[in-house]
């Protein structure tokens, strides 16, 4: 995964994470207020490897069960990854459900591993 600082000389990169995050910041809002109960899918398709983060969370702590290749088959299983990959993956993943307001109950989240960087493609809220 790339490194988080902004190396376009025109400053492409970061004003794409920052609509990136406002994208997901108001699907947030739209489910912590009751608006919206459908997944979080990107308005956008990203080129690249794709994982499914799985989550499991109570009172409101994050715990990543798992790694996993999408979409799932016969060729899917535990991601090959390095520890500095997973840890992105996981404070990514983490962050996600902080603003959605994730409380309790399991989550997957797909991911996409562009050359700019992870970017979120789908997530689903199971609340308990």
């Amino acid at each position: 995964m790339k490194d988080p600082r902004d190396r376009s000389p025109d400053g492409t990169e970061l004003r794409q994470a920052l609509q990136d995050l406002s994208t997901v910041e108001r699907w947030a809002e739209r489910v912590a207020s009751g608006v919206q109960s459908h997944p979080y899918t990107a308005p956008e398709s990203w080129e690249g490897p794709q994982l499914s983060v799985e989550t499991r969370t109570e009172n409101g702590m994050h715990t990543v069960a798992g790694i996993v290749t999408w979409p799932p088959g016969d060729g899917a299983g535990p991601a090959v990854l390095d520890e500095s990959e997973r840890a992105v993956l996981r404070s990514l993943v983490r962050s996600l459900l902080d603003l959605a307001g994730h409380e309790s109950g399991a989550a997957r989240t797909r991911v996409v591993l562009t050359p700019l960087g992870p970017r979120v493609a789908a997530c689903q809220l199971d609340a308990e």
